[in-house]
């Protein structure tokens, strides 16, 4: 039976593309592959985390998860809808700007905050001298909790709203003014049609944001929230125990799986997307009036103020003490190649990622699919860990052909950025070309072959979310 399905199915769908594809995934996983060899090893501390902590680092990331997709959807979702759709002062500025919080580490930002908690110790005293130190705790751990949160999703919410944004722009007058002749007010048509037809976009910023904060260290260090990211480095740095580390991180990695496969099986059976065509125009930009226009700088305004401008004006003046004191010690060659280094990364994710989903799409098979899905999940493993299994596996390369060095090297750094990073060039692409294709491809439906390079049809239609362009 398995000879018999690989000669109808796997040689029968394997060409050019879908070959491509699965190497390139084999070679992203195989880092995984070998953190989860270490999975069925007992340290000699996992009984005691087992027993102790590691119900606390569950419920702490599971909470702190859930409240930042939930203030990144309250931030992004109204701010890319009006920018999109609707005309105001500032608004060709704030199209921009509204990405800028992607700049602020989401440690850095935490260094920013720090000083709202602190700030609130008078409140705590006053708190736990009139009802005592069970109110004091819960206090301080809501205030310190709901801090985190709240920073987080505004240094975060800009990959949803990319997406969101990119979404929103290609959606065509004809349903929405028909909606609007039946008499449905902005309100109805936005929660009724415009929000369901950028589902896809929708769900592929929340898997981002979701994705980023299990994978968040400093942060939640800083801030004093053990999640499960915070378990894998104490068991390995404080307790020595890599092999505990290593089940922790296992841990986290059958939960983003759990996760992505529902998202699958959600995508299944509903898709919420539309085609743009010749005979449908784009939605023009009402204006806003003067209350309304104040109304939506507001908007936009808050969650670029708590992610970007109050940690840079904090940055700069903290630049200024430093600059007067030690003098002008900026290391321009260590940003000319932090610069380099992230602009490489970011065309090789994204040309990867168009060809993964361009030969998913051809060939929507299941030995190609799951494949392509599990190659994003190292976005939701610590940083530390996914840069032990590169080690460990180009460390085993090394080995076998020592006249090639790669440990150390520039390319160990970009490939370990590939294999941490490849899901946030995934699921922007996949969303952009299931919003303006759906389930067919555009090259094949004007006679292409499906060898055919997606440079002439398919990457035109979706370079809106590849580079922040406004499509045509």
């Amino acid at each position: 039976m398995l000879k018999r399905w690989f000669t109808r199915t796997f040689l029968h769908e394997l060409d050019l593309w879908s070959g491509t594809a699965y190497l390139l995934c084999l070679l992203i996983l195989l880092p995984l592959f070998a953190l989860l060899l270490g999975l069925s090893q007992r340290g000699p501390m996992w009984e005691h985390l087992a027993d102790t902590v590691l119900s606390g680092y569950v419920l702490n990331t599971l909470w702190l998860t859930a409240s930042v997709a939930l203030l990144s959807v309250l931030m992004a979702v109204p701010a890319a809808w009006l920018l999109s759709h609707f005309d105001f002062p500032g608004s060709p500025l704030l199209e921009w700007a509204m990405v800028l919080p992607l700049a602020v580490p989401t440690y850095v930002a935490a260094f920013v905050y720090k000083q709202v908690p602190e700030a609130a110790i008078p409140l705590l005293i006053h708190i736990r001298s009139t009802y005592g130190v069970d109110s004091y705790l819960f206090a301080e751990g809501f205030i310190r909790k709901g801090v985190l949160a709240l920073f987080m999703a505004g240094v975060l919410y800009p990959y949803l709203y990319l997406s969101l944004r990119a979404a929103f722009m290609v959606q065509r007058k004809g349903m929405i003014e028909a909606a609007q002749v039946l008499g449905r007010g902005p309100g109805s048509v936005f929660f009724s049609i415009a929000l369901p037809l950028a589902h896809p976009a929708l769900i592929a910023g929340i898997s981002l944001i979701s994705m980023e904060v299990l994978n968040d260290y400093g942060a939640v260090y800083f801030m004093g929230v053990p999640t499960l990211t915070v378990g894998v480095f104490r068991t390995w740095t404080g307790l020595g125990d890599l092999a505990s580390a290593v089940r922790l991180a296992g841990l986290m990695l059958l939960g983003i799986v759990i996760v992505l496969a529902m998202e699958g099986r959600h995508r299944g059976r509903a898709r919420f997307t539309e085609t743009a065509n010749d005979n449908s125009t784009p939605l023009l930009r009402r204006p806003l009036s003067r209350r309304a226009s104040i109304g939506a700088l507001l908007v936009c305004l808050i969650p670029l103020t708590i992610g970007f401008i109050a940690p840079l004006i904090q940055l700069l003046y903290w630049a200024y003490l430093s600059i007067q004191r030690f003098g002008n010690t900026i290391p321009w060659q260590r940003m000319g190649h932090s610069l380099l280094l992230a602009l490489g990364t970011a065309c090789v994710l994204t040309f990867i990622a168009v060809i993964l989903i361009y030969a998913q799409r051809l060939h929507p098979v299941r030995w190609l699919r799951q494949p392509i899905r599990l190659a994003g999940i190292g976005y939701a493993i610590p940083g530390a860990v996914v840069a032990v299994g590169v080690m460990m596996f180009l460390g085993f390369i090394d080995q076998r052909f020592p006249y090639y060095t790669f440990i150390g090297s520039v390319y160990a750094i970009g490939f370990g950025y590939v294999v941490r990073f490849l899901a946030v060039g995934l699921h922007p692409v996949r969303a952009g070309m299931e919003r303006v294709c759906g389930s067919l491809d555009a090259a094949s439906l004007l006679g292409h072959s499906p060898t055919h390079p997606p440079s002439r049809i398919n990457l035109p239609l979706i370079r809106g979310t590849l580079f922040f362009r406004r499509p045509c």
